[in-house]
């Protein structure tokens, strides 16, 4: 295909069809050359900048530390003693002998009830007693003549055996008697409470005024605050691993914790006992503990952050968080030699407290690492350490 143009003034040829078109490609290739030329020039000072040796990152030294034993847990506050009130008796309530959110020590009175009822009771059993104490007496004496007259021949045995039955019947009739006073000094006795324990009472579900049975449940409830024990669960694994026994655990071990506003309570309790069973659904076991509460501070129900700290050294191999590198293999770090080159290693961490990282196995005490920026670092490929 030829094409026709003329010369103008500049002595350039003016093109049309096809020759334009080609011209026009020509141009544009002119540009993607140039591009390119100016991407390699780009990647060039690139791969200069990553030359050996041009990599600045920190490193550190992997050194022992005392790594600190903290478990936490979650825990639930429950008092040592907790005591319902109720009525042995039926009478009405003539006083109530507290204020409700008292503190009432042992053998405080908290309720009067009418004793007029089981006061005649117990008379009239007492009553009962001498009766049959006299009645007694008399065929004991009984018993003896007609006894003495049988072997004389004067009284029949017949007589003698109904003397004999009547004696053994009274008996019987004073051991009763005996009974119903026990029962009755029983009742009057308990026609007034007095408290079992000392702690803090709370609210009366009757006042003075009301008929009171044993029927009516509870008239009050009593709960020791002070000292006051703490719940918590732990698996059976943590208490052996790290814990091995009941003695270790009491002997090893601090307890403390942290209450809702997020405050650690001031107080250090003890470890008391753990449960004589593990809950077979969870595989765990309940561990209780004791603590001095004397402002009342912790109440029954609570829910609190427990902390378990092993009072033993364990010492393990600690490096920066920041050193730290992970993928689906694992974590990993980078170890320096002695000629600043990086190599890949492989660890198994421990727990991690603060900026510090424990490494349970994979890195040795001594051994130099890149301690920050790990990602900047190239496998084999050498560093400056900026320390």
């Amino acid at each position: 295909m030829g094409f026709t143009g003329k010369v103008n003034s500049q002595g350039v040829s003016d093109l049309s069809g096809s020759s334009a078109f080609a011209v026009q490609i020509f141009k544009d290739m002119k540009r993607v050359i140039g591009v390119f030329f100016c991407a390699c020039t780009i990647v060039s000072a690139f791969a200069k900048s990553v030359e050996p040796g041009t990599i600045n990152v920190p490193t550190a030294v992997a050194a022992m530390a005392n790594e600190l034993r903290i478990y936490r847990y979650t825990g639930q506050i429950i008092p040592i003693s907790l005591v319902n009130i109720t009525s042995r008796i039926s009478a009405d309530l003539k006083e109530v002998g507290f204020k409700e959110g008292d503190y009432v020590k042992e053998g405080q009175l908290l309720y009067t009830f009418d004793s007029t009822r089981y006061e005649a009771i117990l008379k009239s059993d007492n009553a009962k007693i001498a009766e049959y104490e006299a009645k007694l007496m008399y065929a004991k004496r009984d018993y003896e003549r007609t006894n003495e007259l049988l072997k004389k021949g004067v009284a029949t045995k017949d007589e003698t055996e109904s003397a004999q039955s009547q004696y053994k019947s009274y008996q019987a009739a004073l051991l009763g008697a005996q009974a119903d006073v026990i029962l009755a000094e029983d009742d009057y006795f308990h026609c007034k409470i007095f408290s079992p324990i000392s702690g803090v009472i709370g609210l009366t579900n009757y006042t003075e005024g009301n008929y009171i049975t044993p029927n009516s449940g509870v008239l009050a409830t009593i709960v020791q605050l002070d000292p006051i024990r703490l719940r918590f669960s732990m698996s059976t694994r943590d208490f052996l691993k790290n814990f091995t026994d009941i003695e270790g655990l009491k002997k090893n071990c601090s307890v403390k914790i942290k209450l809702s506003d997020g405050t650690f309570y001031p107080e250090e309790g003890e470890i008391e006992f753990v449960n004589n069973e593990a809950v077979k659904s969870t595989d765990t076991i309940l561990v209780f503990a004791r603590f001095k509460n004397p402002k009342s501070i912790l109440l029954p129900g609570n829910t609190v952050a427990v902390y378990l700290q092993h009072k033993g050294e364990n010492h393990k191999v600690s490096i920066p968080v920041t050193a730290l590198l992970h993928d689906d293999e694992s974590s990993y770090v980078y170890v320096v030699d002695s000629n600043n080159i990086p190599k890949r290693r492989n660890v198994v961490l421990g727990r991690t407290i603060g900026g510090v990282q424990f490494i349970d196995s994979g890195l040795s005490e001594g051994e130099r690492i890149v301690s920050d920026g790990p990602h900047k670092v190239i496998e084999n490929v050498k560093i400056n350490s900026t320390n």
